[in-house]
């Protein structure tokens, strides 16, 4: 593997600090809202793992007033933001990846000034693949050393434990703000092409099936089966 700018390495650091945050926050089984979190930190973590690739590829990611001169931020350049990023690096308009990172854009504009818990498990599939094509972008551009494949775990959510929790978020479902994001997330799917619309790469489906020990040692815990659709 050839030497890392040192700018992009740092950019490298942020993504990967900004990504094992968004799990934690997500995985915490007390956390009210883990989504909002999750897509604030995982936005983060793209937009800096973006231009730590713009970095090694010698691409300029700044946003410019004309032809020689770039637009301005406190005396910073102006760098490109998420969805900007997106679209120089997925030039294929849809693209799996490129559609479930700008669904998410668009969802945490929606989600800024309301507090819908009650969305979690609407969005799970979707929060899953965008950790994962995370995962498998930054080992496909800068190896398998910068991985976070160990902290890629199944949230606590689907516990049983968390049945009464989940009791309680249904009845919430009521609500004219969770109907107005969910609203938004039909639309959007509905919008998608089938095939990126079944694209693991989009939304990472699964379903969880409980199987019964067969053996005294194992009488006592349910197991689970993954079943991938």
């Amino acid at each position: 593997m050839s030497r890392i700018k040192v700018k992009a390495g740092k950019l490298l650091e942020k993504s990967r600090d900004s990504a094992l945050l968004a799990v934690e926050i997500y995985n915490k089984p007390r956390t009210a809202f883990r989504s909002s979190g999750y897509v604030v930190l995982m936005s983060i973590a793209w937009t800096s793992l973006l231009h730590a690739i713009f970095e090694k590829r010698n691409i300029s990611y700044f946003y410019k007033k004309n032809k020689v001169r770039y637009q301005m931020i406190d005396g910073e350049r102006r760098a490109w933001d998420l969805a900007e990023s997106v679209k120089k690096y997925f030039t294929d308009p849809n693209s799996p990846e490129r559609k479930n990172i700008e669904f998410f854009i668009r969802l945490r504009n929606k989600i800024e000034h309301r507090f819908v818990p009650e969305i979690d498990k609407d969005i799970f599939g979707e929060c899953q693949a965008m950790l994962i094509n995370y995962e498998d972008t930054i080992t496909k551009e800068f190896s398998d050393n910068f991985a976070i494949n160990e902290n890629l775990v199944f949230a606590l959510q689907f516990s049983k434990l968390l049945h009464t929790r989940q009791t309680d978020i249904v009845k919430a479902k009521q609500g004219k703000e969770y109907k107005e994001v969910k609203k938004f997330i039909n639309q959007y799917r509905r919008g998608l092409k089938k095939e990126v619309a079944e694209s693991m790469n989009y939304n990472f489906r699964v379903y969880l099936i409980p199987k019964v020990g067969n053996h005294r040692n194992s009488s006592d815990f349910t197991l689970f089966n993954i079943d991938f659709k």
